[in-house]
């Protein structure tokens, strides 16, 4: 697995913009940053959407490269990482997806 540094490296691309997008939505004790001004914070929303939209695409996208692959190797990896997005967007749509309401 370590001699496969293309798959590391992407999955290590999706774990940081994933990462990163959980942790805005982690709770907090202090009061965060409010999105959209006023009286109404719109970051929880904001963030969920962007988890599920990027997770979905990138499921998407990883599905395609894989079907347009001839080698095995290849595809096979491909696969892996939508396997790994799909995964994510399911976990986020039953974690966060009170959010999007």
């Amino acid at each position: 697995m370590l001699k496969d540094r293309a798959f590391l490296a992407w999955l290590a691309v999706f774990a940081v913009v994933a990462g990163t997008l959980i942790a805005l939505l982690w709770p907090r004790t202090s009061a965060p940053v409010s999105i959209g001004g006023g009286g109404y914070d719109l970051s929880d929303w904001v963030y969920t959407l962007s988890l599920l939209a990027f997770t979905g695409l990138w499921s998407t996208v990883a599905t395609l490269i894989g079907l347009s692959r001839n080698n095995a190797h290849a595809a096979k990896r491909a696969y892996r990482l939508a396997a790994v997005g799909l995964t994510t967007f399911v976990v986020a749509v039953v974690a966060f997806g009170g959010n999007l309401h």
